[in-house]
């Protein structure tokens, strides 16, 4: 989804602000505006500066992201930023993320007493998928099925 892929911006007088002399006063103008006024033409189409405003939007946000001190994991992985949805699976999300089933996130929220793995070392998504002997068999064999 797009910046202001559905916004619909109208202006018009409603006679609603009878008897309120402030109201009074602005339906007035509002009223002489339609009238009398001169019509207000932009210099550029509605498309471009749709088109300006996602790309100044996503240019900022790139920036922040560029030097942002979380989600480093994430950035590791899609250093480039993108209004398009990924299709990633939950685990796929919880591996990048750290977010998961594991000893060191775990550990942080205080729902396990320790960040280590069985094997004895940090248990963590990349600890998991590289180095850890208890799950060497089933990483060695999806690198052979992807190979």
């Amino acid at each position: 989804m797009t910046l202001l892929e559905n916004a619909r911006i109208r202006l018009g007088w409603v006679k609603a602000h009878i008897g309120i002399k402030g109201n009074e006063i602005a339906d007035t103008f509002a009223k002489e505006v339609t009238t009398d006024g001169i019509p207000a033409s932009l210099p550029f189409t509605k498309s471009f500066l749709k088109k300006q405003l996602l790309q100044l939007s996503l240019s900022r946000w790139q920036a922040e992201w560029d030097n942002n001190e979380t989600g480093r994991s994430v950035y590791s992985i899609r250093p480039k930023i993108s209004n398009k949805q990924l299709h990633w699976s939950r685990e796929c999300i919880q591996f990048a993320t750290g977010h998961g089933p594991f000893p060191s996130y775990l550990k942080r929220l205080g729902l396990h007493s320790t960040d280590y793995c069985g094997c004895g070392e940090i248990g963590n998504p990349l600890h998991y998928a590289t180095r850890c002997p208890l799950t060497l068999s089933i990483t060695t064999r999806n690198q052979a099925h992807n190979s």
